[in-house]
């Protein structure tokens, strides 16, 4: 008995303790459950809320950095006479001009003209007034003189308003080549950074100088005038041609290093950097392909073409 009682004694004391613990803790048993489960949920949701906030400050990030643009439907193939060449100094220049849905003040033209360097043979007049205004330290003159080159390249983007059809030809300056055969694909793609659709590298392919290396190249554009203004191609890494014939493979493999490639297309889009909500300095003409022609540069011969 004694033993007996000296155990539920100490049963009871124990019992009192956990009780005790029960009070301090808010509760045992059910209740306790339930506030671990309040807690955890509550935990949930706030790293959900923080989830969501940051996808929406990222999503801001991205519009804000997104360039300013419009698109255009293909006009369907033209003559070949009725497309412009996509390397003339001025194309990139006009054809922005004439196809862009945004206003751009006086200013904001001149100063991307700079002094058209590279357009004085094509338009000296544009050169010159360009240069005299980057020269020129009255405001007055450089506002007078700046409203001349808008309304000067209003006028020349006017020739181009209605004629979307632009082709491209390569050369020794610009070489075009095509891949190696693609023995599962059966087919040559077109090897150069202007027929590339990437536009930036991933987190993985940035990581070492390995994985740069190995990535796809980024697309690059042609410079033919005033600095900020660039023309190229959009949806080039879908062109594929198709050559089953194993023959005729070899043939073109070997090449592959020599040829000339004709582009028919028309302007898809024409774009404006911006950068934090803000108009950036950079300006795009972007080209869709609608027919390729692969030459044989030695003999003239067209070894491939394929009609998008």
């Amino acid at each position: 008995m004694k033993m007996g009682s000296t155990s539920v004694q100490r049963g009871l004391v124990m019992a009192a303790a956990v009780l005790a613990g029960c009070i301090g803790l808010g509760g045992c048993g059910e209740e306790g459950d339930k506030v671990g489960v309040t807690n955890e949920s509550t935990k949930t949701n706030s790293l959900t809320d923080q989830k969501t906030a940051n996808d929406a400050v990222f999503k801001q990030i991205e519009d804000e950095n997104k360039p300013q643009s419009v698109s255009f439907s293909d006009p369907g193939l033209g003559d070949a006479r009725e497309y412009l060449d996509m390397r003339s100094p001025l194309l990139a220049f006009n054809l922005y001009n004439a196809r862009r849905n945004w206003e751009e003040s006086a200013a904001d033209i001149a100063d991307s003209v700079g002094d058209a360097f590279n357009a004085r043979k094509a338009n000296p007049e544009l050169s010159r007034l360009g240069t005299e205004r980057l020269t020129s330290g009255d405001n007055f003159k450089k506002k007078d003189l700046a409203e001349k080159i808008n309304a000067l390249a209003l006028a020349e983007a006017g020739k181009v308003k209605e004629r979307p059809l632009v082709k491209f030809t390569s050369d020794e300056w610009v070489p075009v080549t095509l891949t190696n055969y693609d023995s599962e694909k059966k087919g040559f793609s077109v090897d150069n950074c202007l027929f590339s659709d990437k536009l930036s590298y991933t987190d993985d392919e940035s990581r070492n100088s390995t994985t740069l290396e190995q990535a796809p190249k980024l697309r690059c554009y042609l410079n033919p005038g005033p600095v900020p203004y660039y023309i190229g191609f959009t949806g080039g890494s879908q062109v594929f041609f198709e050559v089953k014939d194993e023959a005729k493979a070899r043939q073109i493999e070997a090449l592959r290093q020599n040829v000339k490639i004709d582009v028919y297309g028309y302007v898809q889009s024409v774009e404006r950097e911006r950068l934090g909500g803000n108009l950036g300095s950079q300006r795009w003409v972007l080209i869709a392909p609608q027919r390729i022609d692969v030459i044989d540069a030695a003999s003239g011969n067209v070894l491939l073409t394929k009609t998008i």
